[in-house]
């Protein structure tokens, strides 16, 4: 049984206000989710539950493809690895003295998407890197958002089986690892890090984690701070698409962090969403400069504009670092950030 929501748009503090019913627990009964037709309905959570449960399951190894681009072979379709296949791993042009970027798109999103193919070419424009592109689209792509849900433990497993083959077949070492995933990708890396047998990934990119059908307090399910040495989460759709609630070692929350200039009147909140992982791409391309995020205390602190420049703070301006870019902010970034950016392209002025 489902049944039409249309949400309104609400501030940080608003939202923070009525977390209890934007991140529901398990004692709520009733459940938002996206549609294919940009609107929202709700759904039990009780059926919701059993339908994870049931696509859970019926996901197979061969419905995830783990997809090796180098600088050697970026042109091509990509190299497929295989878990436990040895020889798809130490076949190809994977080498472990080169730092590796595993990308992990969401839902309605493959490797053939834009966050994908832009990810990935931008890293191999600049670096010489192992860029994987995981696609789980045979699932993601499902009009169903439930069943997409049901699917993420199963690709964050598999992914982590991953990680630990290359580490036993190839030398491959965690601290060069980082794993950009979007939206529901997020979780995916997260549940990855959690999962993965042989030391720790150092760095995970949570653009924008889905929201809808996952909580702040049933951490295993979800990306969470200890998945990673540095865990940095870009918020660009807090309380609709994505959390607002910080649940990174580093949360960065553009323009406040619910709503995007530029994106107008978006009621199910695919715009905001989606620029998350636009930001990222630039963060790439940008020099740190223009990267420089301040600290804030809370979410409240998110709403108030400073009425001076930072500059002429002198020894009581915030600190200021990086989001996005390469290398992480790891060692540098911990707690929330607030910093501005455009409505459009090139979005840091």
């Amino acid at each position: 049984m489902t049944f039409k929501y249309v949400p309104q748009l609400r501030t940080p503090v608003d939202i923070q206000h009525h977390l209890d019913w934007l991140d529901p627990d398990d004692t709520v009964e009733w459940v938002r989710i996206p549609t294919v037709v940009d609107e929202w309905i709700w759904t039990h959570r009780r059926s919701a539950s059993a339908m994870m449960k049931q696509h859970r399951s019926s996901l197979s190894l061969t419905d995830i493809e783990f997809l090796l681009f180098t600088r050697r072979d970026a042109f091509d379709e990509g190299h497929r690895l295989e878990v436990a296949n040895v020889a798809s791993l130490v076949g190809s042009n994977f080498r472990s003295d080169r730092p590796t970027r595993i990308i992990v798109h969401g839902w309605q999103n493959s490797k053939s998407s834009p966050i994908a193919e832009s990810i990935r070419d931008t890293y191999l424009l600049l670096w010489d890197y192992n860029v994987i592109v995981v696609d789980w689209s045979t699932c993601a792509m499902h009009w169903n958002y439930i069943r997409a849900v049901g699917c993420v433990p199963v690709v964050g497993r598999t992914l982590a089986q991953l990680l630990d083959e290359l580490q036993q077949h190839t030398g491959m070492v965690m601290e060069n690892v980082y794993i950009i995933g979007h939206s529901l990708g997020a979780h995916i890396a997260g549940i990855s890090g959690k999962m993965v047998q042989n030391g720790q990934l150092h760095t995970i990119i949570a653009l924008d984690p889905a929201l809808p059908l996952f909580s702040i307090r049933q951490q295993e399910n979800r990306i969470g701070h200890q998945d990673a040495m540095y865990v940095e989460v870009i918020h660009t759709n807090g309380g609709l698409l994505g959390f607002l609630h910080p649940i990174g070692t580093a949360d960065f929350y553009p323009n406040g962090g619910t709503h995007q200039p530029g994106c107008g009147l978006n009621v199910v909140g695919l715009c905001s969403h989606s620029r998350a992982w636009e930001l990222f791409v630039e963060s790439l391309l940008e020099p740190e400069e223009k990267l420089l995020a301040s600290r804030v205390d809370s979410l409240d602190e998110l709403q108030r504009q400073p009425a001076v420049e930072l500059s002429a703070l002198g020894d009581y301006a915030p600190e200021r670092v990086k989001m996005g870019g390469e290398p992480s902010s790891a060692g540098q970034a911990q707690g929330l950030y607030s910093i501005k950016t455009r409505d459009k392209s090139p979005f840091f002025s």
